[in-house]
């Protein structure tokens, strides 16, 4: 699983609200694709996929605050699973 968090902010940027998801648990996604639109106190950015596979798990909701550093959501990619397939074995 690939965690997508809330990183890549201002130093003094502590937190951002969802604004808008692009995409729904169960959709495929790429990896560069935007995800999801965040305000914060600095303005509005967007935070792309970090990975190519499936959006399994949206911890937040359209409207939410959520902490810098916080998990929003997992992709489930090919690799994550291969690798834990092997570990199995």
């Amino acid at each position: 699983m690939y965690e997508v968090a809330l990183e890549g902010l201002g130093p003094h940027v502590s937190e951002g609200t969802i604004q808008t998801w692009f995409y729904e648990e169960g959709d495929p996604v790429n990896e560069g694709d935007d995800l999801v639109e965040v305000t914060t106190e600095e303005g509005t950015v967007t935070l792309q996929a970090g990975a190519t596979g499936i959006l399994a798990e949206v911890y937040y909701d359209e409207g939410e605050v959520v902490a810098k550093g916080e998990v929003m959501c997992t992709i489930d990619d090919e690799e994550s699973s291969k690798d834990e397939d092997d570990e199995k074995q």
